[in-house]
């Protein structure tokens, strides 16, 4: 399951934190690519998001990548900075809702449920 956490601070996103796969490498070749398409999407965007922070608006933030984990901070950031990013960390949370009202909208909430998991945090 991929599990994504966005906190929130007054309303501005500060950080995102996003850790597993959605499904495991033994279930992939049971459930075929719908779920395969998740994750390579959810890969997509969280990528997307730390190329247009760092190169496109050249914000210096924290983050840590590897296999299945994506941790980014913005909290010691400038408030000048934070309030740019916004618009990149707010079109990422879209689109992480739309693939799971794709998702939902395809196969259910429960199938939805069992590969995604959205939280939002105020912090």
């Amino acid at each position: 399951m991929i599990k994504v956490v966005i906190k929130f601070q007054d309303d501005n996103i500060i950080a995102v934190d996003i850790k597993g796969h959605a499904v495991r490498d033994a279930e992939a070749v049971i459930i075929g690519e719908a779920y395969d398409m998740v994750c390579n999407s959810v890969s997509v965007l969280s990528q997307s998001l730390l190329i247009g922070l760092e190169s496109v608006l050249k914000i210096n933030c924290s983050y840590e990548i590897y296999d299945g984990y994506i941790s980014l901070d913005l909290s010691d950031i400038e408030k000048e900075e934070l309030l740019k990013a916004q618009v990149l960390l707010k079109t990422f949370e879209l689109s992480l809702e739309s693939i799971m009202i794709s998702l939902e909208q395809s196969f259910g909430k429960n199938k939805r449920d069992k590969y995604i998991f959205l939280l939002k945090e105020e912090v």
